[in-house]
């Protein structure tokens, strides 16, 4: 936003002091996926639906700047305090929103019981929900025959050649590690 929009708007306390009360109110919860949505509400509604005014506090939420000469000394303090608190849950509320559902994480146990080798596995998503489930080589080597009959379908797609052209270095060190498992 350019500097002079910004000292254009007008705060007031009372702005400031609802806009701090609802986002202590909205992460006193649990985050999920309408939680970066009822931000944006609640800081339409704060500001008495100014969009001017809206969007410069929202882009002092996400960034955590806070423009020099916007409000005085006292409401300088208080948005000081919202970057402090609330920056970095809503840029999370954020990616949950817009990425909730794909993987943030994977990890595999190895087990054995009788000779028996199996893998505890789990696959957290960005918006922390988890799958935890167990293969053995046989569904191990299914998954991968599944995702790799994937990559062959990225391949076809628009653009598919330039996304596995970005990812060759992983692609070759896949390759790499399965012909060594072959020998």
């Amino acid at each position: 936003m350019t500097g002079k929009m910004q000292e254009k708007v007008v705060m007031d306390d009372k702005t400031l002091m609802l806009f701090e009360g609802n986002l202590k109110r909205i992460f006193a919860l649990k985050v999920s996926r309408s939680t970066f949505r009822e931000i944006q509400n609640v800081i339409l509604n704060c500001c008495n639906q100014n969009k001017e005014l809206a969007n410069v506090l929202f882009e002092i939420l996400l960034t955590g700047q806070i423009p020099e000469h916007l409000g005085n000394e006292k409401q300088k303090d208080v948005l000081e305090d919202v970057v402090r608190h609330f920056t970095i849950p809503t840029r999370l509320a954020k990616e949950i929103y817009e990425r909730g559902d794909f993987i943030n994480i994977i990890t595999s146990d190895a087990v054995s019981q009788k000779d028996k080798l199996a893998f505890v596995n789990c696959i957290r998503r960005i918006d922390g929900k988890e799958l935890t489930f167990m293969t053995d080589p046989e569904s191990t080597l299914h998954l991968i025959q599944h995702f790799v009959g994937r990559m062959g379908e990225i391949e076809k797609a628009p653009g598919g050649k330039s996304i596995l052209t970005k990812h060759k270095e992983t692609l070759t060190t896949i390759y790499e590690r399965l012909k060594h498992l072959v020998k």
